[in-house]
């Protein structure tokens, strides 16, 4: 299979440009033909063959139409803004020139965010921070790409994008921006299974608290044993173990969250 390269950007480009529309209070116009392309855009020069135009306009069209759908160019609630991200994660996912490599590349999302959906960066985060528009985990889409491929439970499954749906916000960062987690599918995927699980005994309000003591948890555990290199179910009772320790909603809390975490004063 020849991988289609995408256009790059770099940071000192992205830099230029966010400065260039600093004044701008208009939505940034979105540049769709290639030959107005910024001058620093940039392809790999060799391991594959540049991508073909028209797959980068049905890219931009397909996300265009979610936006639409979820209020798009109006700023709508926070609501349609969390279902947009939700559907985007899905379509992004099952992308297939996203299949390769370059999409892991943090300049190809660069050129996608300033360059290609400017304007939907603009839209989802109003106050348009420079990292939504950088490469890396903060980036607007690349964050929903690596969102879709960790947490998909294939195409066979009968809920495929329930966690997607499901998990809160600071869910999705406690698993998507600590490398020790988002770089181990299995074990996010895991993580975010216990989440859904603990949420219906703990209650959704008492989920934040609970996810950042699990995640410290396997992030000490994974230090000493390689969670991933357990079967199924023995992740999972792991997983399950990292949440039980979180008391129940209205349960007295005594212990500390410190003494909690260290398993004293049991």
């Amino acid at each position: 299979m020849i991988v289609q390269l995408f256009p790059r950007l770099d940071r000192l480009a992205v830099d230029a440009l966010l400065a260039n529309r600093a004044d701008d209070t208009r939505y940034p116009e979105p540049v769709v033909d290639a030959d107005s392309f910024p001058v620093e855009t940039r392809y790999a020069a060799s391991g594959g063959s540049p991508i073909r135009h028209d797959v980068l306009v049905d890219l931009r069209a397909g996300l265009q139409k979610i936006a639409a759908d979820c209020g798009f160019p109006d700023r709508g609630s926070a609501v349609d803004r969390a279902r947009f991200d939700e559907r985007a994660s899905a379509f992004l996912a099952q992308r297939d020139e996203l299949d390769s490599g370059e999409a892991l590349r943090d300049d190809v999302w660069a050129f996608l965010a300033c360059v290609l959906l400017s304007d939907l960066v603009a839209w989802r985060f109003s106050d348009r921070p420079a990292e939504r528009f950088h490469g890396g985990v903060r980036n607007t889409f690349q964050r929903l790409w690596m969102r879709g491929r960790i947490l998909d439970r294939g195409a066979s499954a009968e809920a495929r994008w329930e966690l997607l749906g499901t998990l809160t916000e600071d869910a999705l960062v406690q698993i998507t921006e600590r490398p020790s987690v988002g770089n181990d599918a299995r074990l996010a995927r895991a993580l975010a299974e216990g989440w859904l699980r603990a949420s219906k005994r703990l209650g959704r309000s008492a989920m934040e608290d609970a996810m950042r003591e699990a995640v410290i948890r396997l992030r000490l555990r994974n230090q000493v044993q390689l969670l991933s290199e357990l079967d199924d179910r023995e992740l999972e009772n792991a997983v399950d173990g990292f949440f039980a320790q979180s008391p129940a909603v209205g349960e007295p809390p005594h212990r500390s969250w410190t003494d909690r975490l260290l398993g004293r004063g049991r």
